[in-house]
């Protein structure tokens, strides 16, 4: 007696062979990082990278968020000056530091409370504990923010693609990035497009516990640091540096048993603020053990060093130095990660096609069997 279901059966297997090939040319890369590494403006660029523009809805809620970066530095530096025991001498300051401090969150920046600010931001008390900003958190695209409130302030304010990388908007949860690249020279019966999940996790200590629910078919890791961070300290951890936890997150990650064969990437991020930083605060300050004064080169390559010193065994890194605010820097850093992955995965990739091409022959063999069956 012929089976009913067996027909269908053999549908189904070919649906499954058609998954598993799109498997194949399917990219998850995990990005983690400590917070305030950089890792949600890396994503930002990468969309932009490959064309994927933000929505009206996304748009607002950028608008929303660099009204609120305004207010959080503000507030950050505020609580500076009264750390450092700078005084606001001038009473219209004191009158906008208080509208600040009682800001709702969510709420737009008007016009005049915009001027106030930018008024209290040139005031000598606000200066003083800017200056100082390597000792409290404060967040690195401040200057950005106070340059542009003029126009954050506008009626119908809408951002640019600038805006949307500066803006700093805390990741909370995973978000998961869909993309698309063209394949130069597909083989025959392969897909022409490779598709790319970008996975971002937030980098703060509580967001870390969500990060293992990401950890399966993972084909890359993009592990990002603040190079600036050798200088400053963590939103969370006043007392903890941030380059030195994302040293201690770089060991616990890449010792772990699920990515012992990962291909790990390394984004030495934020680098215009390094040059910067390097000249004026020598590294040795927090690594004793640095002799290369306040030379650029020589601090990125021990910084480098320092990763390396925390791999396991013989494990391989591919570094990248670079500002993830400029959109040439990620594009030509993403452009290798991807060509290193597809080029290392090739060799699987034949193998699984051949066993692939054998099951779907064998099942087209099936499928003409049964419709010869039912004609006679």
């Amino acid at each position: 007696m012929d089976d009913p279901g067996a027909e269908q059966n053999v549908e189904l297997e070919k649906q499954l062979l058609k998954e598993r090939l799109e498997n194949l040319f399917m990219f998850k890369i995990l990005l983690l990082g400590a917070g305030e590494s950089g890792k949600s403006t890396i994503v930002k660029q990468i969309k932009l990278i490959h064309s994927k523009k933000n929505t009206k809805q996304e748009l607002n809620i950028i608008a929303d968020s660099l009204n609120q970066n305004v207010i959080d530095c503000m507030k950050a530096l505020l609580y500076a000056c009264q750390k450092f025991d700078y005084k606001l001498d001038d009473q219209y300051d004191n009158k906008t530091a208080e509208t600040i401090m009682e800001f709702d969150e969510g709420e737009r920046i008007g016009y005049e409370l915009g001027e106030d600010i930018t008024r209290l931001f040139n005031s000598k008390a606000v200066k003083s504990a800017y200056k100082r900003r390597s000792e409290f958190w404060l967040l690195d695209s401040c200057g950005y923010y106070m340059q542009n409130l003029d126009r954050f302030t506008e009626i119908g304010f809408t951002p640019t693609d600038e805006d949307a990388v500066m803006a700093r908007i805390r990741t909370t949860g995973i978000v998961v990035s869909e993309l698309e690249q063209k394949i130069a020279a597909p083989k025959e019966g392969e897909p022409d497009t490779l598709k790319i999940q970008v996975v971002d996790v937030g980098g703060q200590r509580n967001e870390r516990k969500k990060w293992i629910h990401c950890f399966d078919d993972v084909k890359a890791i993009l592990f990002i640091v603040n190079l600036a961070g050798y200088n400053q300290v963590l939103f969370e951890d006043a007392s903890k540096n941030r380059m030195m936890e994302s040293l201690d997150l770089f060991r616990d990650i890449t010792h772990r048993a699920n990515f012992i064969d990962t291909p790990v990437f390394l984004f030495l991020n934020k680098k215009d603020l390094f040059e910067v930083l390097s000249g004026e605060v020598d590294l040795s300050n927090l690594f004793p053990d640095y002799t290369g004064g306040k030379d650029v080169h020589k601090a990125l390559e021990f910084i480098e060093s320092k990763f390396r010193e925390r791999l396991p065994g013989k494990k391989e890194i591919q570094v990248h130095v670079v500002t993830g605010v400029w959109k040439r820097d990620i594009k030509c850093a993403f452009e290798e990660v991807k060509k290193k992955l597809y080029d290392t995965n090739r060799k699987d990739i034949d193998a699984e096609m051949i066993a692939i091409k054998k099951l779907e022959k064998k099942m087209e063999k099936k499928s003409k069997w049964y419709q010869r069956k039912k004609k006679h």
